[in-house]
């Protein structure tokens, strides 16, 4: 799922970029704007913040398995 389209940005790298950024250090405060550094892009308009937030609390929390967070969050994948 396409979760940023000014930058085209995946649910599944922002769940990559989560699990990156806590496997180098278990204690980052993640932010919305520190996965889009580590994926080595910047936010054009802004209106996907709140949505990458959410994957983004949504993976930390549960970690990774099976489903992938946006399944998590109740969001179909195309």
């Amino acid at each position: 799922m396409i979760v940023c389209s000014c930058s085209m940005i995946t649910a599944k790298e922002v769940a990559d970029a989560v699990t990156s950024l806590r496997t180098a250090d278990p204690f980052v405060v993640l932010t919305p704007g520190l996965i889009y550094r580590h994926l080595g892009k910047r936010p054009s308009c802004g209106s996907c913040l709140p949505l990458i937030s959410k994957l983004m609390v949504a993976f930390d929390e549960e970690g990774p398995n099976v489903s992938g967070p946006s399944e998590r969050l109740g969001v179909e994948e195309p």
